[in-house]
């Protein structure tokens, strides 16, 4: 298996900085906990991705709380839902850019979810097809409560790990997966 050493780099570059924006701005998205909307990001773009690429460089960047929200489920429960600040955000995205190329590949062909180019319409049309082939006449629809709260964060990094050797991209991970959660006030630690 191919190892990657030296992306922390890549990560902060200007370019992908930028690119990392345009994307979270494209996706919208609500305030975090600094309550810092997209348009007020946007209206010092050049001065706030300045500073992030500075704080990435120097490794002094840390992520804020995500903000809880909750959103109503057709059965009438809630499910919560987390909300990075803008600039976590972004900073997601550039590390994301990286690491997909090299991940993404060895992803399992009928995995659909948080998938470029793969969407819940695209599972539907999956298993339909594999219901009629089949001549299956039941879908199973399940929902595992609390499941990104609870994903084993030593397995995640361990996973990265396998193909990842820079220290400083395994330790922005680690962060990003350890980062608390602000709920009405109160500040939660992350689980796992």
């Amino acid at each position: 298996m191919r190892k990657w050493y030296s992306l922390y780099d890549k990560v902060y570059s200007w370019k992908n900085l930028m690119e990392a924006y345009q994307k979270v701005k494209a996706n919208r998205g609500a305030a975090g906990v600094d309550g810092v909307r997209i348009a007020d990001f946007d209206e010092k773009r050049v001065s706030e991705l300045r500073r992030l690429e500075k704080e990435l460089r120097t490794k002094a960047y840390r992520p804020q709380a995500v903000k809880r929200v909750y959103i109503p489920k057709p059965d009438g429960s809630e499910r919560p839902l987390g909300i990075p600040t803008v600039r976590d955000r972004v900073v997601q995205q550039a590390l994301l850019n990286i690491l997909q190329p090299i991940f993404e590949p060895g992803f399992h062909p009928s995995s659909y979810g948080y998938r470029p180019g793969r969407s819940c319409a695209h599972a539907v049309a999956k298993a339909e097809r594999f219901s009629n082939k089949w001549g299956l006449a039941h879908v199973v629809d399940m929902d595992l409560s609390k499941c990104f709260d609870t994903l084993d964060h030593g397995l995640i990094l361990a996973g990265v790990g396998a193909k990842v050797s820079d220290g400083s991209v395994l330790a922005l991970v680690r962060q990003i997966l350890e980062t608390g959660v602000m709920d009405e006030g109160a500040y939660y630690p992350a689980e796992a």
